[in-house]
């Protein structure tokens, strides 16, 4: 099924398109140019076939897959419907495939059922914080920023995302962007953590720069985050 899947790829591809995305993503990534809208319509349509089991396997069994194909096994991950615990398997064994921040972030973004389930899949999220893998992290990150925004969860979250000590870049982008939107929807929960002095100042830096980028904070909120960032190691 995947070969099938693959010429339909190529039939669906766009020359320009793939110039333009290549530009976005890390040197050396294999695409050819299929947008998104055209993949999310790709993945349904497996899903709906009935055969997104034998596709997936069939990805986890290739080397060398597409940016389309990690992009399309990940959309189907999100939209079948299955238990619980077998979609948590299933985005375990695609959580190492993650190798650039446009699937982690389509990725996590596509997985409806960790909002219906948030007490179930937290385990899942603490448990792809503390990796190694830059992009395990980021998974981690986006995941909460995608599904957990929410008064309930807000103390929780932040503690997660104020722990996130990760070098890479893409990990500590992603804890920052989700930083500063939790600020912009909490702020009265939030800014005791910027000011705390436990974030890593390059999160930090660029957890703030992101909230004073923002419309929604008042003249007078960005010149308070500015002291904190001026403080700042």
């Amino acid at each position: 099924m995947r070969e099938e899947i693959r010429i339909r790829i190529q039939e669906a591809a766009e020359p320009q398109y793939r110039d333009f995305s290549a530009k976005l993503l890390p040197a050396g990534t294999d695409l050819q140019g299929v947008r998104l809208p055209a993949l999310r319509k790709m993945a349904g349509e497996i899903v709906k076939s009935g055969r997104w089991r034998e596709y997936l396997e069939e990805y986890f069994q290739a080397k060398g897959c597409w940016f389309e194909e990690d992009m399309l096994a990940g959309f189907c991950i999100g939209g079948a419907k299955l238990p619980i615990e077998e979609r948590m398997e299933y985005i375990r064994r695609f959580r190492p495939r993650i190798r650039n921040w446009s699937v982690c972030d389509s990725f996590c973004v596509s997985l409806k059922a960790v909002s219906k389930n948030r007490e179930e899949f937290w385990p899942l999220i603490l448990e792809s914080l503390g990796m190694e893998e830059e992009f395990s992290v980021r998974m981690g990150a986006a995941l909460i920023l995608d599904h957990y925004k929410t008064e309930e969860w807000a103390d929780r979250a932040l503690g997660c995302l104020g722990g996130i000590t990760h070098p890479g870049y893409y990990a500590q982008m992603a804890a920052a962007w989700a930083l500063a939107e939790f600020y912009l929807d909490f702020p009265g929960k939030t800014l005791p953590l910027l000011q705390s002095g436990k974030i890593p100042p390059e999160i930090l830096r660029k957890t703030l720069q992101k909230i004073r980028e923002s419309r929604r904070p008042s003249p007078e909120e960005k010149a308070r985050l500015k002291e904190i960032l001026e403080v700042a190691p």
